[in-house]
């Protein structure tokens, strides 16, 4: 997965250099790669979180 994000960065990068000032070029770089970046990582650690306390729910339950 990182190495196609790393991918989608980069295109999203050379596409906003070749825009025509500055401000444009960050306008699209953070509306087309940085926000799906971000929603992304937010949605992948939030499984992450749901799995690690459901396993130590399981933990607490066969310790007691």
């Amino acid at each position: 997965m990182y190495i196609i994000l790393i991918g989608y960065l980069y295109v999203v990068m050379m596409f906003s250099i070749v825009m025509g000032s500055i401000a444009k070029g960050l306008v699209v770089f953070f509306i087309f790669g940085f926000m799906p970046t971000v929603i992304l990582i937010w949605l992948k650690r939030g499984k992450q979180i749901v799995k690690e306390r459901k396993r130590e729910e399981g933990e607490n339950v066969q310790g007691e």
